[in-house]
């Protein structure tokens, strides 16, 4: 007795085939999440490919499809650490306004987290790593891009109403960070402390503020 094949169903799925642009997208922030935790956790030499792999439950195909090497992931561990650290979005100030306000609100909510414990942990990572991570420090400069910006429109907003004399805006936000938030992490993240509490964390602030615009203002004419 013949029986009849079932004619095959168009609406069955074909297999999964390749990700789409946004899947692929969440796989590499997973891998990027995954290799975060155990950067961390442990050391950038103790950590491998085969490890981040199992962790993040991923073939190592589908790891070097998306990184050439632990050292590119590590890369983009420090860009997207230092992106949320420096995220401004929690700092968002009226950038036209009084330059002391703006600087000292931004400056803050940026602190608050910079001084945290997961960001003293990423700048331990990056001080023990940089000695045989060259492009480690490029990996570091690259976050925190819209902050700098954010903050160089701070600036060249004050410089065009005259509040402070005229400068490479762009510099001025790049040396404010470091003084305000970069510099102190550091030194907290060597030295072991612990973040400070929030009325320390603002007082802080508003004294590298204070400290910065007056080296960013004109000083009237001796015996004027």
């Amino acid at each position: 007795m013949n029986v009849a094949k079932p004619k095959p169903n168009k609406n069955t799925r074909r297999g999964v085939g390749r990700p789409t642009k946004d899947q692929a997208g969440h796989i590499t922030e997973h891998i990027v999440g995954v290799a975060t935790r155990l950067f961390l956790e442990t050391s950038f030499e103790a950590t491998s490919v085969d490890l981040i792999a199992a962790k993040a439950r991923i073939s190592k195909q589908t790891f070097y499809a998306r990184f050439v090497s632990k050292e590119a992931v590590f890369a983009a561990v420090i860009r997207k650490g230092m992106d949320d650290l420096l995220d401004p979005a929690a700092g968002e100030s009226d950038r036209a306004g009084p330059i002391d306000t703006a600087l000292i609100q931004i400056g803050v909510a940026l602190a608050e987290r910079a001084f945290g414990p997961a960001a003293l942990a990423l700048y331990r990572l990056v001080a023990s790593e940089a000695h045989q991570f060259p492009q480690l420090a490029l990996a570091y400069r690259e976050g925190g891009v819209r902050s700098r910006e954010m903050i160089a429109e701070m600036f060249a907003n004050a410089m065009r109403d005259g509040q402070i004399r005229s400068a490479d805006a762009g510099y001025l936000a790049e040396q404010f960070l470091y003084a305000a938030i970069e510099g102190p992490a550091r030194a907290l993240a060597l030295d072991g402390k612990i973040a400070r509490s929030e009325k320390d964390l603002r007082a802080q602030v508003t004294a590298a503020v204070r400290l910065f615009l007056d080296g960013c203002r004109d000083r009237p004419a001796r015996g004027a």
